[in-house]
């Protein structure tokens, strides 16, 4: 029977390895032309494990960060929905995207945190995980970021340059740092 030191050294191979195809995959990825071929990088991406329904865009390579193993099917994306250029995903937990919902290019998205200490050091390396969730039909605008444990409601707008800290109601347009309620949208 192995040891458990041998187990541990052959998941973190397993890990190596799986995050370096990734980056081989990633880097193809990138060399096809902007806004086209999204077909292509789409059936990469789901080759890694990442959910994604009919008709989803990827308009350009990802960066995915987070550990543990299978980070990759921790996202899932629902149909027709677009992924702008230059965005990040921390799979340290889950992140759930609905169905025709865009995500505008370098938007970053988390999913953890570091965990606060006592006065003597604040930072601590520990850090927590919660999920985040787009609802269907949103819109998070350029370079916006969403902090774990955010869910963004059904048609909710993200304004662009966001910090979205806190839950977003649906069918509301939210704008600043930290975001806030602008308006409420129409519903259908």
């Amino acid at each position: 029977m192995p040891s458990l030191t041998a187990i541990s050294n052959e998941v973190r191979v397993a890990l190596h390895v799986g995050r370096f195809r990734f980056r081989v995959a990633n880097f193809f990825c990138s060399l096809l032309p902007q806004f086209s071929f999204t077909t292509v990088r789409t059936a990469i991406y789901r080759g890694f494990g990442i959910q994604a329904g009919e008709r989803v865009a990827f308009m350009h390579s990802i960066t995915v960060s987070g550990s543990g193993q299978g980070i990759f099917r921790r996202l899932t994306i629902g149909d027709d929905s677009t992924i702008g250029t230059g965005v990040l995903f921390d799979l340290d937990d889950a992140i759930t995207i609905g169905s025709r919902v865009m995500i505008g290019p370098g938007v970053r998205i988390y999913t953890s945190k570091h965990a606060l200490g006592p006065s003597s050091q604040r930072f601590t390396p520990s850090f927590v995980t919660q999920p985040v969730s787009i609802e269907d039909g949103a819109w998070v605008g350029l370079g916006s970021i969403i902090l774990a444990g955010v869910t963004i409601g059904h048609g909710s707008v993200v304004g662009a340059g966001s910090v979205v800290n806190r839950d977003v109601p649906p069918d509301t347009l939210v704008s600043g740092v930290p975001a806030v309620v602008v308006k409420e949208l129409p519903k259908d």
